[in-house]
Order: C-alpha cells, then structure tokens, then sequence
C-alpha cells in the first residue's frame, strides 16, 4: 500500500533532526572558540577552558549519539512515529556532504582561479590573493596550450622571465615558484621546472613540489 503524505511526516521530521543536529553540533566544535570569546566575551583558551565548557562541548560531541538512544527508546515504547533510521540517515547525510566538500572543494576551488596566461602578469606574480598568486592561476593554462614545447632558451627568458634564484631541483635548468600546492592540505609550494635538450630546446616542462 502507497505511503501517503502524513505517513511519510514522522521519517521527513526525524530525518531533518538528524541533520539539523548534527550540523549545529559540528559548527560549535569547529568555532567553539569564537563563539566562547567573540559571543560571550568569555576570553578562553583551549588550554584555560573551564570544567563546565569542557563539558558542554564534551556533550555536544555526543550529542547525536544520545538523541539517537532516545528515538531508539520511544521506538520501542511507543512505536512507528519514531523513526530511528531516518534520524541516522541525517546524520549520515551532513558527514557525507562534509567529506564530499573536503574532497571536491579543492578541485572547485582551483579552477575557480584558473586565468590565461599573461607574459606580464607571470613576471610581477602578484600576489593579492597569497593561496593564488598570478602563476599559480595562469600555470594550467600555459602547460595546456604548450607555450614551452620546444621552445629555446632565450624564447622562455622572454616569455617567464629569469629563472628563480633557489637551491631546490639543482637537476634543472630554469625553476620558477608558483605558490602554494594546490590541494586539501597546502603544505609545499608547487614549482615550474623546465629542462633543455643538447639543441638548446625544451625538452620537459612541468610542476613539481618541493
């Protein structure tokens, strides 16, 4: 027999607590300290919270669990109109959107930022945006349209520039800093490394991490 609109209510309900739960409870541990000092002033640290913090934030973290137990609860003593599965599904639904946002969000992220390469705009690197400076942006751009393929020595002086003065990737003839890599976690920065051919000729051009 079709579930009608009214059957559905308890799962739809117990569903969105799920989520709405789980989400409050995931923003109070991430900017708990923000919320502690710039809400209400308390002027706390990690180190200096007091008992009763630490165990609101101790119950914040379990939050979910326990509401889960109680809908498990009236699940038994009362039935249908709790729907245990629907509030998990909740709850799963935020830890997935969050994960897939850690995974895509960088891929998103960058080619937000993606920009045509600019001879001019490569030689300054400004750096306005410090996680996207100019060559980070154009360097997809300039690898893709193989503006290094084969090109001499003095038509990349002319196009990049001189090569940057590092004591990374000594194997290589010219090396430019291109910025932070790119990723979930910016730890490194992200290199141009171009090697010669014995006619003088580019012979590679890629990224690498140092």
């Amino acid at each position: 027999m079709p579930m009608t609109g009214w059957q559905r209510l308890p799962r739809i309900a117990f569903f969105l607590l799920g989520v709405i739960v789980t989400a409050l409870c995931g923003i109070a541990q991430v900017f708990w300290y923000k919320i502690a000092n710039e809400v209400f002033g308390l002027g706390v640290s990690y180190d200096t919270r007091p008992a009763w913090l630490r165990g609101i934030l101790f119950l914040v973290t379990w939050l979910p669990a326990l509401i889960l137990a109680l809908v498990v609860i009236g699940r038994v003593r009362r039935g249908r109109t709790y729907r245990p599965v629907a509030f998990v599904a909740g709850v799963a639904c935020v830890y997935v959107l969050t994960l897939g946002s850690l995974l895509a969000g960088p891929a998103v992220n960058d080619y937000r930022h993606r920009a045509t390469f600019d001879t001019s705009r490569w030689r300054g690197n400004a750096r306005a945006d410090p996680m996207y400076p100019a060559r980070l942006t154009m360097i997809d751009d300039l690898l893709e349209r193989r503006l290094l393929e084969g090109a001499t020595r003095d038509s990349v002086a002319q196009l990049l520039g001189p090569r940057d003065s590092t004591a990374y990737f000594g194997d290589w003839e010219l090396v430019y800093w291109l910025g932070p890599e790119r990723g979930l976690i910016r730890i490194d920065s992200e290199w141009l490394v171009v090697a010669f051919g014995p006619d003088g000729r580019v012979t590679t051009a890629r990224i690498v991490r140092d």
